[in-house]
């Protein structure tokens, strides 16, 4: 998990997206500590469980990584992104201009809406849900040019 290195990667021109995967070989037992399995997974938006609406649904990015938190909504409206996911500890927009914005949830409470107006200059933004475990969840990139179209 190293988002420092997409975000690296939109910078510099590629508009690639982000996924999540369980690269585990089960070599331990699934209830011990060195267990590795499902670690990561990648949520797919489809309307029907066939060949053809999954991989549609990866070609046209509308999917999310996660270690576990769960992104039930996201929409861009009026210049802004909203977002609504499971209870988080916190939200955060990051933007192609190498700034974040971050709501963080009080002690013994939980986010589980945020928006934020994006900027014609912010080139593209992106929203990463971690929950009370540390486990994340991010959205692709969504790039400022395509979401004004």
């Amino acid at each position: 998990y190293v988002p420092a290195i997409y975000d690296e990667m939109l910078r510099s021109g590629k508009r690639i997206y982000c996924i999540a995967a369980d690269d585990n070989h089960n070599h331990a037992d699934l209830e011990g500590p060195y267990n590795d399995s499902f670690g990561g997974f990648t949520m797919i938006k489809a309307d029907k469980l066939d060949y053809r609406t999954i991989t549609r649904a990866l070609e046209n990015g509308h999917f999310y990584a996660s270690q576990g938190p769960e992104i039930k909504q996201l929409w861009y409206e009026n210049g802004e992104l909203h977002i609504v996911c499971a209870p988080v500890k916190s939200i955060v927009f990051t933007f192609g201009t190498r700034r974040t914005e971050a709501l963080r949830a009080s002690n013994g409470e939980y986010l589980t809406y945020a928006h934020i107006p994006v900027a014609e200059n912010s080139i593209y933004v992106r929203v990463t849900v971690t929950d009370e475990n540390g486990k994340h969840a991010n959205t692709n990139a969504y790039f400022v040019d395509e979401l004004n179209q």
